[in-house]
């Protein structure tokens, strides 16, 4: 989709392997949090968004509180794995070799980068497989369902929207109409998706741009 100032939203990812790099990088920094950090903050979504959409963001907060102990427990299991490299790891690598030829960590989210959550929960899901195996191996009595599964996949599908726009209005060649036209494109996005968590977020968001908007946004639009 183009935002009509010709910034495209849709572009094909073809730097998978850069992005990985920069969410391993990321996630060596977060490392040393404690457990004791994972505030309210770190557990759930928000939409915030200003008049001025260079300022739609993510942060952790409220919104889908249901969520909250399934990504504690993601944490929870990261955390395990990346804090015993040598005694855990090496069970988890094993099996992340053999399915992608390379290893691949798993990353921890941080609270001073909101799309830390979205890295970490595609990453954790992308070797969901080696996770279920090594997590046998090693005797922990942590298991995740295929319904804990499916709605790790949902969260992952609602928050690319978010991830692709602000890219979008960061970019230098974005205008007042790539900021107008973005959370239109957000809103589309959760729409097709037809989930109950991409109803949520939609209708956060919508309510969010209300309380933000005021008379004079509406001539951009005239």
């Amino acid at each position: 989709m183009s935002t009509g100032s010709g910034t495209n939203l849709t572009d094909p990812i073809t730097r998978s392997e850069r992005e990985e790099k920069h969410q391993e990088i990321t996630s060596n920094k977060s490392d040393t949090d404690d457990d004791t950090n994972d505030t309210l903050e770190e557990q759930g979504l928000t939409i915030t968004t200003t008049t001025n959409t260079r300022h739609l963001h993510l942060s952790r907060a409220e919104v889908i509180p249901r969520y909250n102990d399934l990504l504690q427990k993601v944490r929870k299991v990261v955390k395990l794995f990346k804090r015993l490299p040598t005694k855990y790891d090496m069970y988890l690598q094993k099996y992340v070799k053999e399915d992608t030829g390379k290893e691949l960590s798993l990353i921890v989210d941080c609270r001073t980068s909101w799309n830390s959550l979205l890295a970490m929960i595609e990453r954790f899901h992308k070797l969901k497989v080696c996770i279920d195996k090594a997590l046998i191996d090693i005797g922990s009595d942590t298991t995740f369902s295929d319904l804990e599964w499916l709605k790790i996949k949902y969260l992952i599908e609602s928050l690319q929207p978010f991830k692709l726009a602000v890219e979008a209005i960061c970019r230098r060649d974005s205008t007042l109409l790539t900021a107008e036209t973005t959370p239109k494109f957000i809103l589309e996005k959760l729409v097709t998706q037809n989930t109950m968590l991409s109803a949520e977020l939609s209708e956060a968001l919508r309510v969010r741009i209300k309380e933000r908007r005021t008379v004079v946004t509406g001539i951009l639009t005239t």
